[in-house]
C-alpha cells in the first residue's frame, strides 16, 4: 500500500485560489498538477475529477472561513455595525481570498451547472436564516425580518464581488450605505 504523500487541504486551498484567480473553467487539471504538486492520478483517484475537486473545495471553505463569519451574526449588539461587521469580514485581504468563494463560482457556474446552483442556494438559505435569526432577537417581526434578510443576502452578493474593485473605505461606505438603505435608516 502506497502512503498518501499530500496534504488533503492544502490541494483545496491552493484550488480555492486557483479557481478564484483563473475561474474554474479557465484552470485545467494540468494547471492544478502543476500547481499543488500532485500527480494526476493521486487527484482523481481522492477526487474523482475535477469538479469532485470543486465541491471539496467548497465545502473546506465553508468550514474554515464562512463559519466564523457566520458566527458574527449571532453576536449582540447595534445590528446595523453587527450586519456591516459581517459583510466587511469577507473582504479582508488576510483571508485566503477577498471576496466569497461560494458567490464567485456560484456567479461562474450556476447557470450551467445544478448542483453548483443548489450548493449556492443552500448557503444563501442559510445567511438568509441567520439574518432573520439576528432581526428577531433584535424584536423586529418576522414577516418584516424575511423580506429585509432577502435584501441583506442581495447586498451581501454584490458586496462581496463588486466591493472588490474598490478601496477599503469605498467598501466600507458602499456597505454602510447598502445597510442604511435598506433598514431606512440615515447612519
Amino acid at each position: 500500500m502506497r502512503y498518501k504523500e499530500y496534504n488533503t487541504n492544502r490541494v483545496l486551498e491552493q484550488a480555492i485560489r486557483l479557481f478564484w484567480q483563473n475561474s474554474f473553467m479557465g484552470c485545467s487539471i494540468n494547471t492544478l498538477v502543476e500547481k499543488t504538486g500532485v500527480n494526476r492520478f493521486s487527484l482523481y483517484h481522492e477526487f474523482e475529477n475535477k469538479e469532485g475537486i470543486l465541491y471539496a473545495s467548497l465545502k473546506l471553505y465553508k468550514e474554515r472561513y464562512c463559519n466564523r463569519k457566520f458566527d458574527i451574526l449571532k453576536e449582540e449588539g447595534d445590528i446595523q455595525k453587527v450586519l456591516k461587521k459581517f459583510y466587511l469580514s469577507f473582504l479582508q485581504n488576510d483571508d485566503i481570498i477577498p471576496g466569497c468563494y461560494f458567490i464567485h463560482i456560484g456567479t461562474e457556474l450556476a447557470d450551467s451547472d445544478e448542483k453548483i446552483k443548489g450548493i449556492l442556494e443552500e448557503y444563501l438559505l442559510e445567511m438568509e436564516e441567520l439574518f432573520v435569526d439576528i432581526l428577531n432577537r433584535n424584536e423586529y417581526p418576522n414577516e418584516e425580518s424575511v423580506t429585509i434578510s432577502k435584501h441583506l443576502v442581495g447586498l451581501f452578493c454584490t458586496s462581496t464581488s463588486f466591493c472588490l474593485i474598490h478601496s477599503e473605505s469605498q467598501r466600507d461606505q458602499y456597505i454602510e450605505n447598502g445597510i442604511n438603505v435598506i433598514f431606512g435608516t440615515n447612519g
